[in-house]
């Protein structure tokens, strides 16, 4: 097993670092998406038998789908000490294939809720087409959230969801969310708000 300070990257300077946590019973690893990670994402997108420190990169991801990519490399340019709470790869261990990802929206107490919750993290994940319902985004968001717990003692979590995708609440609400409300009942394109509460113990 790797620990969290992985494994070297493409460019020496850029570890992409292993948190298999919870994972192994089915399967994942999460991966950080550090510099040399994102950078490899964008600039070689839509190319088949991409890989980045042998995690092998979707070819049918583009910019246009997610340009939160750039936004979180712009991000770690410019603050590195980020990286813990940013985006990781969700990572087959059988084959090395990135199937999504996951990852928090920064450092507690930047989310949706402004001051009801200062010490809250928001989380966030996608799965790419392909690799859809096989429970991998419920496993990753699982095992994200249990880290941030038991090793960093947040107990508020967050996650901002569009009202029409009913799929990644589903996610949300088997790993544990509640609903709480809605962001903004006047636009059509809201986001739905859900939170979850834990205690120390992971309960």
């Amino acid at each position: 097993m790797v620990n969290d300070h992985g494994l070297s990257g493409q460019n020496g300077d850029d570890p992409a670092p292993r948190r298999p946590r919870s994972l192994d019973s089915v399967g994942l690893e999460l991966v950080s998406m550090t510099t040399g990670f994102l950078e490899t994402m964008l600039d070689q997108q839509g190319q088949p038998d991409v890989q980045f420190d042998g995690v092998r990169l979707w070819e049918g991801w583009t910019a246009s789908d997610r340009p939160g990519i750039a936004f979180r490399l712009a991000q770690l340019r410019a603050m590195p000490e980020l990286l813990t709470w940013l985006m990781y790869a969700i990572v087959r261990r059988s084959d090395g294939q990135m199937v999504g990802h996951v990852g928090f929206h920064g450092t507690p107490g930047l989310h949706s809720l402004g001051d009801l919750a200062p010490d809250a993290l928001e989380i966030g994940y996608s799965v790419f087409p392909p690799f859809r319902r096989n429970g991998y985004a419920s496993a990753a968001v699982k095992a994200l959230i249990q880290w941030a717990n038991t090793d960093r003692g947040i107990t508020f979590f967050v996650a901002s969801i569009s009202h029409e995708n009913t799929a990644s609440q589903g996610v949300a609400t088997k790993a544990g969310f509640k609903f709480y409300r809605h962001f903004d009942p006047t636009d059509p394109e809201r986001e739905d708000v859900y939170t979850m509460r834990l205690g120390p113990d992971n309960t």
